[in-house]
């Protein structure tokens, strides 16, 4: 069973990624976020909606297994420089959720499909 995703008016999401709707995010190692949302095939939706735009890759259904759900807050940074998230509970005052699909998961999920589409055209060619 899937936590609810919070409304995200009460969290600190706008404070920490200056987002008011769940959205998709990427980051320069290629990861993708999807803030604010707490399924994998909400998230796996939400990256297929937005690949064209921000040339994402197109998640199936295997690659939502590899998504992992964080919750994260907002830090009160100090002063400049000073991070600005960090890692909650569900529940904790602020928090919000980001189902992340990770560069590494990605390439892993790519690599699979292409061995299995090559055994398939070797299989057919032979």
């Amino acid at each position: 069973m899937f936590l609810p995703a919070p409304d995200l008016s009460i969290t600190d999401v706008y404070a920490c990624l200056r987002v008011h709707t769940p959205t998709v995010l990427t980051d320069p190692t290629g990861a993708i976020f999807a803030v604010g949302v707490t399924r994998p095939a909400v998230a796996a939706s939400m990256i297929r909606a937005a690949a064209p735009g921000l040339e994402l890759p197109v998640p199936d259904r295997a690659d939502a297994q590899t998504f992992r759900l964080r919750w994260f807050a907002y830090t009160h940074p100090g002063q400049p420089g000073d991070p600005v998230l960090r890692p909650a509970a569900p529940g904790e005052d602020g928090a919000f959720p980001v189902v992340i699909w990770r560069a590494a998961d990605q390439a892993r999920a790519r690599a699979t499909r292409d061995a299995a589409r090559a055994l398939a055209v070797m299989g057919v060619a032979a």
